[in-house]
Order: C-alpha cells, then structure tokens, then sequence
C-alpha cells in the first residue's frame, strides 16, 4: 500500500538523514537557496558555498538588494550562473509582492521567477510541510524501480510517471517534509544508479524491479549526447601595474561573467581579442556539460585599452568580489606558476 511506503520512508530518514545546514530549522529562504544550489552540482561542492553565500546575503531583502556583479561573484565556481541571476530575481519578486516572506503553497511558488514545479514542491514540502510532489534524478530513479516503469531515463514519459507516483505516495504521508527528503536521500546514498545497495534499502518490500530481479535495467538508458571536444585560446595579459585584463561575457552560456580574453569562438561569445607576443605556458583539461575543453593558456601584450563596460583591468587579488568562471582562476594559476618559474631559473643563472 502507498501509505506503508510513505511511512517506511519517513521512518528512516528520521533514523538515518545527513546532517545538512538547511536542515537545522528548516527556514524557507535557506531551503530555496540549498535547492536552487543543488540543481545539477553535486552536495559536496554546494557544502563548500551554501553558508558563505548566506554570510554574504542573510535574508530575502539583502539578496534582492544585490547587484549582479555581487550575486554572481558569490557563485563563482558553482557553475550554471543563470540560477544565481534568477534566485536573485525570485527574491526581489518576494519582496515586491509577498513583503519578504517565501509562500507556502505550490501555486503561489511557481508564479515566482525563476521557481518551477520541483523547486515549488521542494520549498512547499520541506519548509512548509505542505503535501507536495517532487521528482528530480534521484527520486525519478527510484520510483523507475520501484514500479518498474518502462519509459527510458530523462524521457517525458518517464517524468509523467514518476510525477503521478510521487504525487501518489506523498498524499499517503503524515510528514511531507521527511517522506519527499527521506527518498532523496535514499537515491542519493542507496540506490544509486549503478551497484544500488538494495540489501540496505527499506523499500525492497515493495519494490518491483528487485522483486523481479530487474534492478540494474531501471531507469531505461536514454541514448547518449555525443561529447564534444574543443580547444580554446586563454590570454593572460598584464598591464605595468600587474592588472589583468578581462572581458565581460554577453552570451548566453556566460552572461556578465568577467572572462580572459580568447582566441576561440566557439564557446566564449564575442569576436577574439588580437594580441602580440603571445607565449604558450600550458593547458589544462575542462568539462562544461557535454564539451570536453582543454584550454591553451597564453601570456600576450596587447596595444592599449581603456576600462569600458565590455574590458576591465582586474586586480586578480580581489578575485573573490568578481563573478568569473572557475577556469579562469586555473589559467591564471598556471600563467603565475610559469612566470614565476621562469624568473627563478633566470635569478638562479645570474
């Protein structure tokens, strides 16, 4: 029956639940930016941002009242900065029309900028406890074994499905706040998505795919996206003040994120920067989604260029105050690890 799946669930992540920080008072602004956060970036890298980014922007109105330069420099290095932007611009939604306080219920959620039906169930079930579905990797996977649904991974099909079972189950429970993170947390740490641990799982009872000797057949593979390899030039240019040049992206992979300047359009939007006595100091490996990137790392001179609202000259020492990709500070790394290789084998010539 649902509601002994619901009760199994909920009794043991009461028993067996991680500590997280968003967990300790279950506040709805720390809950939608734990959520938001974890979209696609795996826990333990949202550990390493979740606390300094509150730090930075303690309540709905401090976030609202954010520039983008602010909110993005304090995700740098969390990737898919659209979702910085788009939480920044929920939270202003929630000070212009609900005073600051996130709503309870789905509906009202989803008209929120940037929140759509996962977030909207997530914030509703765990800071609320309203009876809200949620469905991401994680429980889709489990409800694909758990009712041996056919529909391959990632398909509507599949998502249509596991919806309607996750709305299903969560209508059975008497604690919508433990069931929808108890079956998080069992995809997260039990079945997981190759050598589930069904000899620890709690819903072995009532799960078709072990019952039938099918678990590593669910989900259904989808078919795979073709990666792509690329090779991109990065320009590390200094000016006699040892300020770097960068660029702000307009693109919309990147926008107002502050770059190096490239010779390659195939990712970074913008026509290549021409630059003299460029010197190869190495490369580095990169992967974005389905592009597998290995950066050439240059030092360059250029002709003079003045600040403008498309290039800056940047103090690499307030690196932390401005939004730029994490494989930025990797090219600079590897161009201040050449030069001061060079200088030293020079001064230990003389």
């Amino acid at each position: 029956m649902p509601s002994q799946r619901a009760a199994i669930v909920e009794a043991w992540f009461r028993k067996h639940q991680r500590f997280l920080p968003w967990r300790a008072a279950y506040l709805p602004y720390h809950v939608w930016v734990s959520e938001v956060m974890l979209q696609q970036t795996r826990m333990e890298v949202v550990l390493g941002y979740y606390e300094k980014f509150l730090d930075r922007f303690p309540t709905i109105a401090a976030l609202a009242a954010a520039t983008d330069d602010e909110v993005m420099s304090a995700w740098s290095g969390l990737g898919y900065y659209r979702r910085a932007r788009m939480l920044r611009d929920g939270a202003r939604d929630v000070v212009e029309r609900f005073r600051g306080k996130v709503p309870a219920t789905v509906d009202e959620l989803l008209t929120i900028g940037g929140i759509g039906r996962y977030t909207a169930g997530a914030v509703a079930s765990i800071a609320h406890k309203v009876k809200a579905p949620i469905v991401d990797g994680n429980v889709a996977r489990i409800l694909a074994r758990l009712f041996a649904i056919e529909a391959p991974l990632k398909s509507p099909a599949l998502m249509r499905e596991a919806w309607r079972y996750a709305e299903e189950l969560v209508s059975e429970s008497r604690n919508p706040r433990d069931f929808n993170q108890g079956l998080m947390e069992i995809g997260a740490l039990i079945c997981k998505p190759s050598k589930p641990r069904c000899d620890e799982c709690p819903l072995t009872v009532h799960c078709l795919a072990f019952q039938q000797q099918r678990v590593d057949e669910f989900p259904r593979k989808a078919a795979t996206e073709e990666t792509r390899a690329m090779r991109i030039a990065l320009y590390v240019v200094r000016n006699d003040e040892g300020l770097v040049l960068m660029r702000r992206e307009r693109g919309k992979l990147m926008n107002a994120m502050f770059h190096l300047p490239h010779g390659d359009t195939t990712l970074l939007d913008g026509a290549p920067l021409p630059v003299r006595d460029a010197r190869h100091v190495g490369t580095f490996r990169h992967t974005v989604t389905n592009r597998r990137i290995a950066f050439e790392v240059f030092t360059a001179t250029i002709a003079a260029i003045a600040d403008s609202d498309v290039y800056a000259w940047i103090d690499t020492a307030s690196m932390s105050r401005v939004p730029h990709p994490s494989y930025v500070k990797k090219a600079l790394a590897l161009a201040d690890q050449k030069s001061f290789a060079s200088s030293s084998a020079g001064l230990f010539r003389s």
